[in-house]
């Protein structure tokens, strides 16, 4: 019993040292099958794979509605305008200014005399609306300004070799005699612009030692006609721009109206004559060798711009400088 018992024994030990042998192989199998195993398809990262739906952000062209944008032929508005002066004037050599309650040249900073009326903000006419203004409003008969030109002392210097006179202006009733715009002298001399008699006729005329340009008396040239019953007339209740360009170089004497040119006349053969009464003063609205022609005393007024150029302007310039006027009374 004793050796059955012990063969029993060792063939228990050497069962379970093959079980145990088959598990091991056992489990080295499970362990290495995943590795043998192939990739799956599913397996494949999916970047990998092209990705059918992005294709519409790979296309190279735009759609043909966005064509409009990337027309380069497109006109600039600039082209659309019609061609303009480009010409502007030249530095005044006196420009009327106004301050608080007062008048006084621009350009130098001297003050002027200004005998009645008043300066500020007043409401005039332009294109058929009421615009306000800074000016000077002559309100009564005695409403004038005085330059006194010794303090130009220049200003006799070059006159007589081409002189510009502008105003920009608005008068209430036509006038039923003459009344100075501006003027240096109009004792049969100097440069002198001035609604002449009772129909408003405007002009602009020079001394000269003759008589044989085309529209001469009493010692000057004219612009226009002398004949005051005759011409280029102002308008009433409105704002009106003229301008006189006296041209011994080209030997005329002109006149503008709203920027355009009324007239331009032969000067004749004779030179600049100053003339002997008070060629030392600059009258604005009123004569002074006549201070009985004094604009106030006929019609109230507001004067928004009068300057003298030390040169004679072109046709190009006069309009430039109609236009600045204008401006002033568009804002």
């Amino acid at each position: 019993m004793k050796e059955f018992s012990k063969r029993s024994n060792s063939f228990l030990r050497f069962v379970a040292v093959l079980m145990a042998l088959a598990l091991v192989a056992a489990f080295a199998a499970c362990a290495k099958a995943p590795a043998d195993e192939p990739a799956k398809a599913t397996d494949v990262p999916a970047t990998q794979q092209p990705a059918p739906t992005e294709a519409p952000t790979q296309a190279p062209t735009k759609a043909p509605t966005e064509a409009p944008t990337e027309a380069p032929t497109a006109a600039p508005a600039t082209e659309s305008v019609p061609a303009g002066p480009t010409a502007e004037p030249p530095a005044p050599f006196f420009d009327l200014g106004f301050g608080d309650g007062d008048v006084f040249d621009a350009v130098s900073g001297r003050e002027l005399w200004m005998e009645g009326g008043e300066v500020g903000e007043f409401s005039v006419n332009h294109n058929g609306k009421s615009v306000k203004v800074k000016g000077y409003y002559g309100s009564d008969p005695n409403s004038y300004i005085t330059i006194n030109l010794s303090d130009f002392a220049d200003f006799a210097e070059f006159v007589g070799d081409g002189v510009t006179y502008e105003i920009f202006l608005q008068i209430e009733n036509i006038p039923s005699s003459s009344g100075g715009l501006l003027i240096s002298n109009g004792n049969g001399g100097g440069t002198n612009m001035a609604i002449r008699g009772s129909l408003g006729q405007i002009n602009f005329n020079a001394g000269s030692t003759s008589q044989d340009g085309t529209y001469c008396g009493s010692g000057y040239v004219y612009a226009q006609t002398n004949d005051a019953s005759d011409g280029e007339t102002i308008e009433d209740c409105i704002m009106e721009h003229v301008l006189g360009v006296y041209d011994p170089v080209n030997g005329l004497i002109k006149l503008y109206h709203n920027g355009a040119l009324v007239e331009a006349s032969d000067i004749g053969s004779g030179e600049f004559r100053w003339g002997g009464s008070r060629p030392d003063v600059l009258g604005i609205a009123w004569d002074p060798s006549s201070p009985g022609e004094r604009l106030g005393s006929l019609t109230e007024f507001t004067i928004v711009k009068a300057r003298v150029y030390r040169q004679a302007l072109t046709d190009e310039e006069v309009k430039a400088a109609y236009d600045n006027c204008v401006a002033l009374v568009s804002n």
